[in-house]
């Protein structure tokens, strides 16, 4: 069965090569690998037609600048393979990645196989796997947490379309209809309802695509009209939902899935008070973020651009590898020589990550009131979706 892999690059950078050792090294031969470049500038587009002219696997497209969702459009409009597979330019994927997934397909017959991913940050690689157990499941029984698995903020299905293999047909069939224009959550615009037209889908314990995290990856300049981009991203998903006839289920779990999207990326928009989610935090707070991921990175860009609390301290157990990546982070154990703080920040939005941090700390001798984590209010409240003028 032939595999397309679809790889959209621009401006890949020295991260691209072993991106392309990666895919052409995997014990599964049967594979279609279409590079769309994407309107790079620098030395993408050769680099992929060398690849081209080095393998008769590799098809390149060259296309101006339209993005992942344009990309992968592109790709699909080639690829002729009955499953089809993406890629990003800057990761990479073992090597038996491909020949375990394609045998877990062939295994259920399942229109989309799902993996889990390894989570890498400089010399750290921890894996992450969606909240659904592994199984066998028909869309009926993934509905009740396809989206939202009940603890904020925790995907039922993890969103990510590069831990996914689709049948092609499928895949291609929703993704023509996403608008190009939703650049913010583009995977979930697929992904879900891709699995809404599945009639089986095989959720593994496979774990072989590696996600690298960059040096400022997470800390890129926002989006511009980001605003604009998650009123069309959720007005599409609630559109298919109602189509699909699924929108009494899916409907508070778009509601969670909203609220995480706006404070990731829009930390802003809910202050009436600074941090409102965490239940507002005086403006002469002297605080301490724990975390330095995805979230713990914007809230700490957040912070210094805000007219409010200081950062006293910024602590992660992982703090080597972000070292490694220029952030200034320290270890947890700092926080005992510093006693001249108001409030530990948990930058963390899974529930069950942030209740383990919580103890780790009181463990530490941290007084409970000064551990802060989001508000029950905020979690359960649907008040602040009016910000998305729906």
């Amino acid at each position: 069965m032939t595999v397309s892999v679809i790889v959209p690059v621009y401006n890949a950078g020295v991260h691209f090569t072993e991106c392309m050792d990666s895919i052409l090294g995997q014990t599964y031969k049967d594979l279609e690998i279409i590079l769309v470049d994407d309107g790079s500038d620098d030395q993408s587009g050769k680099r992929c037609d060398d690849y081209a002219a080095a393998d008769g696997r590799v098809i390149v497209i060259h296309k101006t600048n339209g993005g992942a969702t344009s990309a992968r459009i592109a790709g699909l409009k080639t690829a002729s393979g009955a499953l089809a597979g993406f890629v990003d330019a800057d990761d990479w994927i073992e090597a038996d990645y491909i020949e375990k997934m394609v045998h877990a397909q062939q295994a259920s017959e399942a229109d989309i196989v799902v993996s889990g991913h390894f989570h890498d940050i400089g010399g750290d690689s921890q894996k992450v796997y969606s909240s659904v157990a592994p199984g066998i499941y028909t869309r009926q029984q993934l509905l009740p947490h396809l989206l939202y698995g009940g603890r904020f903020f925790e995907y039922g299905l993890q969103p990510h379309m590069v831990t996914k293999l689709f049948r092609r047909e499928i895949v291609c069939q929703v993704q023509m209809n996403v608008d190009e224009r939703i650049t913010i959550g583009e995977d979930a615009a697929v992904v879900y309802p891709a699995v809404l037209k599945a009639l089986r889908i095989n959720v593994t314990g496979i774990c072989g695509y590696h996600y690298v995290q960059r040096q400022g990856s997470m800390t890129r300049t926002k989006t511009r009209n980001e605003m604009e981009i998650y009123v069309r991203l959720s007005a599409y998903l609630e559109q298919v939902f109602k189509d699909e006839g699924v929108w009494e289920i899916m409907a508070p779990q778009l509601a969670q899935y909203q609220k995480y999207l706006l404070f990731m990326r829009q930390m802003q928009i809910f202050d009436a008070r600074i941090l409102l989610p965490y239940g507002g935090i005086p403006k002469d707070s002297r605080v301490i973020i724990y975390g330095a991921g995805v979230l713990g990175q914007k809230m700490y860009q957040y912070l210094r651009e805000t007219d409010g609390p200081d950062i006293v301290l910024w602590a992660d157990k992982n703090y080597v590898s972000y070292r490694r990546l220029g952030m200034d982070v320290v270890s947890p154990e700092k926080i005992l020589d510093n006693k001249n703080y108001d409030y530990i920040l948990i930058a963390n939005t899974v529930q069950q990550t942030a209740d383990n941090i919580r103890d780790y700390l009181k463990g530490m001798g941290v007084v409970d009131e000064k551990i802060l984590w989001f508000s029950k209010e905020f979690i359960s409240s649907d008040k602040y979706l009016n910000l998305l003028c729906l």
